[in-house]
């Protein structure tokens, strides 16, 4: 019996982080591989590691609409059988280095007239995505709109790193990749960067067809990367100084100001929420004096008189001549 349509269009995968960030290989340029890929792990995250399917099934958590797809099925299933590669993780009992395997152990189809296919997906390969953290939220109705391998593999990237925090402007997120990365990403074997740009390009008018998000690309020739960028919303809309600082600032405070605590934990987590909340009264002064005296940042350099708001930059270590340099 075909899954609930209202079920699939809500439906979200989890997508552990090491296949989000991994790439299938071949056939380049396809995009269907890389959906049933989605779709199989959704199986999989409610389902257990083994488990059974209809072609129907797979028709409609695919978003297609005629048997007369199943070849491409079939075709997508034996390319899930490239290996991925992982590291670092323990398997009944046993520690392992690295292992390269694929993700889809076998899919069987018997002539029984049940139209059924029995999925296996390799145990060590669930093993290791059990002990390892991170995944990238993906929904099957979205990803499923894409016609192109560029559009959905720079989709989940965009979701892989939508809101992590960029240290050097605030409101906006970036991730810079690779020519070299990008072309295992798509499966192709671009030489120039115009090149790839034109492929970039469609992925991210797709993109903000599908998803109704704006990301831009461009070709940084200094870091010899392509930067993507996109509006990011402030989690923390009051807080005035970096969020990567905050947990520095408060170590700062409590060195030097020395204030009476009885529960150190309960007077972090205070803290912490009066510095994000903005009704910590001592930030200017203690954050000006921890960037000064710690890194030799003066004020001026790092403070807006017209937002209040204090930027970041590459601290450098305050040596005891007074010299400063720079620690990558």
């Amino acid at each position: 019996m075909p899954i609930n349509k209202e079920i699939i269009k809500s439906a979200i995968v989890k997508k552990h982080n090491a296949l989000t960030d991994g790439h299938i290989p071949k056939p380049p340029k396809q995009v269907l591989p890389d959906r049933l890929l989605n779709a199989l792990y959704w199986k999989f995250e409610n389902e257990g590691e083994t488990y059974k399917i209809t072609m129907a099934e797979l028709r409609d958590l695919l978003g297609l609409k005629s048997s007369k797809d199943d070849h491409r099925i079939i075709e997508a299933i034996s390319t899930l059988q490239a290996p991925i590669f992982l590291r670092n993780f323990e398997y009944k009992g046993r520690e392992i280095e690295w292992m390269s395997a694929p993700f889809l152990s076998d899919a069987t189809k018997y002539k029984d007239g049940q139209n059924v296919v029995e999925i296996t997906i390799n145990p060590k390969v669930v093993a290791a995505l059990k002990q390892k953290y991170g995944y990238t939220p993906l929904e099957i109705d979205i990803c499923n709109r894409f016609r192109t391998k560029y559009g959905l593999k720079l989709y989940e990237m965009f979701r892989r790193y939508e809101t992590l925090p960029n240290h050097e402007e605030r409101g906006v997120g970036t991730v810079a990749k690779s020519l070299d990365e990008l072309n295992k990403m798509f499966g192709t074997k671009y030489k120039t960067p115009s090149e790839m740009k034109r492929g970039i390009d469609r992925g991210l008018k797709e993109i903000e067809k599908h998803a109704g998000v704006l990301v831009t690309a461009f070709w940084d020739r200094f870091k010899k990367k392509f930067v993507f960028s996109w509006a990011q919303e402030d989690e923390y809309p009051k807080l005035r100084i970096p969020l990567r600082r905050v947990e520095e600032l408060i170590d700062w405070y409590i060195e030097h100001a020395k204030p009476k605590i009885k529960s150190l934990k309960k007077y972090r987590e205070s803290l912490k929420k009066k510095i994000i909340e903005d009704e910590f009264d001592d930030l200017d002064e203690y954050y000006a004096g921890m960037m000064k005296y710690k890194y030799g940042i003066e004020r001026k350099e790092i403070y807006s008189f017209k937002t209040g708001r204090w930027s970041d930059k590459k601290a450098r270590k305050r040596q005891p001549a007074l010299i400063s340099i720079e620690i990558e």
